[in-house]
Formats: structure tokens, sequence, C-alpha cells
């Protein structure tokens, strides 16, 4: 069955990984960037996973020892990243009873989301999932359409939502604005980078041709 992409505001949001390898590591380098607050409890942990949380101290936190079930209250979300078949089992039973959203590392039947093969630009987001059946599919997938996307587009995405407001007041209609950032992005296309917010502006002032 296909999943639905629902995108999710992580910022503040408490995380929880039990294990400390380079799954886990994988798992929260893709994680960091959207605001998480992270624990990893293992009694080892890889030395890129200390890495990062040197890059992020207010972030993440390091625990070195097993994990208890009392780590799991208060989480949003769990992702069990250990090679013990019967905790993974333990963590995705409870998380499950207690509508805590997990992710049970290579285990399809024991998650309630699964990580999407992510683009990122900035704000701009894609993810691709294959529901679990071909994470190798989905990387393929997303390499080619990541090639696809302008480099500039994530800064031409920010710019478009600080000029906003502006587009709001200067036209009444939603056809006039969906004309306005049209022609906004298509110049951009030409010009191959992101116009500049004086730029979008001055087109605001001049007026757009209507089609």
């Amino acid at each position: 069955m296909a999943y639905f992409p629902f995108f999710v505001e992580l910022e503040g949001k408490e995380c929880l990984v039990v294990g400390g390898g380079d799954v886990a590591f994988r798992k929260i380098r893709e994680l960091l960037p959207f605001g998480v607050n992270i624990t990893v409890v293992s009694l080892e942990i890889c030395e890129s996973i200390c890495n990062l949380a040197g890059e992020y101290p207010g972030q993440m936190k390091l625990l070195y020892r097993e994990y208890k079930k009392a780590d799991l209250e208060q989480k949003f979300f769990v992702i069990a990243a250990t090679d013990d078949e019967q905790c993974n089992r333990e963590i995705s039973e409870y998380c499950r009873q207690e509508k805590i959203l997990v992710n049970v590392v290579d285990d399809k039947e024991k998650c309630s989301f699964y990580f999407p093969s992510l683009v990122k630009q900035k704000d701009i987001v894609a993810g691709f999932s294959s529901g679990g059946n071909s994470p190798a599919l989905i990387k393929e997938l997303r390499r080619e359409l990541q090639g696809q996307i302008p480099e500039y587009f994530g800064e031409l995405n920010e710019r478009l939502g600080q000029i906003r407001p502006q587009v709001k007041k200067a036209f009444s209609t939603e056809q006039q604005r969906k004309q306005y950032y049209n022609q906004v992005i298509h110049k951009s296309r030409e010009e191959s980078r992101a116009l500049y917010v004086q730029e979008m502006e001055e087109l605001i002032h001049k007026g757009f041709t209507q089609s």
C-alpha cells in the first residue's frame, strides 16, 4: 500500500534513536537540518554520530547505556536501529500501544512510518518512498530527479516568500497573482538564477502582460 507523504514540522520535536551505528547516523544526519531534538541511547556510539553532536550541540544528547522503556516517554517519534531483533520488537510494540510514531530500520512490518529519500534545497523538500518495498530503487529515482532541479530554486523560493505580502496587496485576484509568479519563475529560468527581491518588486510596479 502506498503511504501518504505528510509534511510535518519537526523543529523542537523530541526524537529518540536507539542504536549508535552507521544506520542510526544516516537517519540522524537527515533529521538534524529540520530542527528536531535527538536523544541517542546506545552502549556504543560511532564517531560519525559524535561528530554530529559537536556540530549540533543544542539538538543532540548522547546516552552511553542500554535503552529503557522510560526513554520512549514524551517522544514525538522513535527510531529503532539496533542489531537486537527482540529489542526492536519491544520498542515497536510499545510505541504503537502509546501512539508514538516508530521506524524500525530494515523491518517494514514493525514501522508506523518510513523514511523518505529526500531532495532538499533550503525550504524546498521533496520526498520519495517505495512503501518500504525497494529503498534502492527510490535512491536511484532521487539521484535522477535531483539533477533536474535548478540549483537556485531554493533561493528563489525564499525570495518569493519574502515578496508574497506585496503580491497579495498589489493583485486582487488569484489569477493575477498566478500570472505574476509564473513571470518571475520564467524570467529566473531564462537567466538561470533567482531574481532578487528588488527585481521582483520592479515587476510588480511595471505590471505584466496578461495572458
